[in-house]
């Protein structure tokens, strides 16, 4: 009985009307119950909590609040997150040109981890020996062989020998090669604006700058050859970039005061420079 009785209060229907106070006329009317009232408010209170959350979510209103952290903080954050990433990956090419170098300076050749992954193939397998594998190893061990690989000083000549290099500029011997007074390449006077090309096949293992030398290039080459390129103006290559004997590297400086601008260019074999003019032709 009783909640029939509170049913029936809350559907208990009432008149709200708006009347004219002079004349006293009625204006409007709508007829309401408590229940209906109860609905309406619940309904509102909805539709104010799906507007907040759709301008929070989709505007930078947070932005406004002092201290809360809106889109700026998240954009900030992520921002942050890429500058790590790339740091923590100029850092391992930092360490791996290091250990390359130290390599080169020891006479071994430097093998960057995507070259071994490259020659194991994708599954990290190395590839099975052809039967022509142990012939070849015969002819390469054999006393007298002009393949064999025994004798180091012969070997050394017949790589130094077998370099075809290409010229990286066009231009006069300012400078020649002199390693008693600190000269350890050749010191060129090229065209302004001139494209300076590789020497050999190789991969870029340096691409710096200091206030003596300005922009350097260092290219890695087979044979534990490496060709260094010093006073160049612009870069065109980054390190771990592998590249093709003609291939441009770098730009030489524009013309100043009437003045050429030079550029250094050194060879180093097994750790020791030797001079270009041997191999190249300028």
């Amino acid at each position: 009985m009783k909640f029939r009785e509170i049913v029936g209060y809350l559907r208990e229907r009432n008149k709200l009307s708006l009347r004219n106070v002079r004349t006293g006329q009625e204006i409007w009317h709508v007829f309401v119950s408590r229940i209906n009232m109860a609905l309406a408010v619940v309904a509102l209170l909805l539709v104010v909590f799906v507007a907040s959350l759709t301008t929070v979510a989709y505007t930078p209103v947070l932005d406004l609040i002092p201290g809360y952290p809106g889109s700026r903080s998240r954009e900030a954050l992520i921002a942050n997150i890429m500058k790590l990433d790339s740091l923590s990956a100029e850092v391992g090419r930092w360490r791996e040109y290091h250990a390359n170098f130290a390599k080169i300076l020891d006479g071994q050749v430097p093998v960057s981890e995507a070259d071994t992954l490259r020659r194991q193939g994708v599954k990290g397998t190395v590839s099975s020996r052809i039967g022509l594998d142990s012939v070849l190893r015969e002819q390469m061990t054999a006393e007298g062989s002009p393949y064999r690989l025994e004798d180091g000083s012969a070997a050394r000549t017949r790589t130094e020998i077998t370099f075809e290099m290409l010229p990286p500029v066009k231009g006069m011997i300012a400078k020649p090669f002199s390693p008693k007074t600190g000269v350890y390449g050749v010191e060129i006077a090229p065209a302004p604006n001139q494209v300076v090309l590789a020497v050999l096949d190789g991969t870029v293992i340096l691409n710096s700058w200091n206030p003596e030398s300005g922009n350097i290039v260092v290219i890695q080459h087979g044979g534990n050859m490496v060709s260094i390129y010093k006073q160049v103006a612009k870069v065109m290559k980054t390190t771990g970039e592998h590249i093709r004997a003609g291939e441009p590297v770098a730009v030489t400086g524009q013309l100043t005061d009437n003045k050429i601008p030079h550029m250094t260019f050194e060879l180093w074999y097994n750790g020791t420079a030797v001079d270009p003019e041997n191999y190249i032709v300028f």
